[in-house]
Parts: C-alpha cells; sequence; structure tokens
C-alpha cells in the first residue's frame, strides 16, 4: 500500500511539475501585449492564482487556472472608467481572454491560444517594477 501511494504521489508530482514551472515563470513580470508600448499599453500579471493588469483603459482582476499548457481565465472584473478612443480596443482584449483555452511560453513570449491552437494575442516579458 504504501508503495502505491509512493508511486501515485510520484506521478502527480511529475504531471504537476510543468504547471508549476509555468506558473513560476510567469510570476514576477508583467506580460504587454506585443506591439504596445507606453503607460496604457494592455498588459497581465500573474499571481497566485490570480491575473491582474490594464486593459488600455481599466485596470481588471481575475481568477486563472493553469494545468500544464491548458490555461483559463474566470469572469473579468474591472473599473469602469472611459477612455476616449480606447474602448473597442479594450473591450476585445476583455473578449480575447475570455476565449483562451491554452498557452504557449518561450522564454520572454508568451502566446494565448483558443481551443484550436490558434493564437490569440502574444505578450512579451516585463520585470514588474
Amino acid at each position: 500500500m504504501r508503495q502505491l501511494l509512493a508511486v501515485s504521489g510520484l506521478i502527480l508530482a511529475l504531471l504537476a511539475e510543468p504547471a508549476l514551472a509555468h506558473q513560476e515563470k510567469l510570476a514576477g513580470a508583467d506580460w504587454v501585449l506585443a506591439g504596445q508600448t507606453g503607460q496604457r499599453a494592455p498588459f497581465l500579471r500573474f499571481e497566485a492564482g490570480r491575473v491582474a493588469g490594464l486593459g488600455g483603459c481599466n485596470r481588471f482582476g481575475a481568477g486563472y487556472e493553469l494545468k500544464g499548457g491548458r490555461l483559463s481565465f474566470s469572469p473579468i472584473s474591472a473599473t469602469r472608467m472611459a477612455c476616449a478612443g480606447r474602448m473597442e480596443a479594450e473591450q476585445a482584449f476583455f473578449a480575447m481572454l475570455g476565449k483562451v483555452k491554452a498557452m504557449k511560453l518561450d522564454g520572454d513570449t508568451l502566446q494565448l491560444l483558443d481551443g484550436e491552437g490558434k493564437v490569440l494575442a502574444a505578450f512579451a516579458r516585463r520585470v514588474a517594477e
């Protein structure tokens, strides 16, 4: 029985390792939407099962679940400021987050993917201040 528990524990640890490695690499940085710069650039910040960031105008937060390369976000809550010329892009950004089913992490590049593996958005790592 002890042997079975030890083997089961080892299998669970091996399966969980990729998710933990991704979580560690995601945390401690802002992931800025590729091609965006400046103070209003949309970004994500992952920490302890939560994601927070900026949609281009409003700050937001949500929970996330990461299992291996599978990633999903819970419904987003955001502040309700109005920013001229930014609202459509921000709504599209939030809608895109709702379609995420997976992720691919390659060094300082994070790609968010839909259920068919199509890239929805790419982000560049920026060390959090």
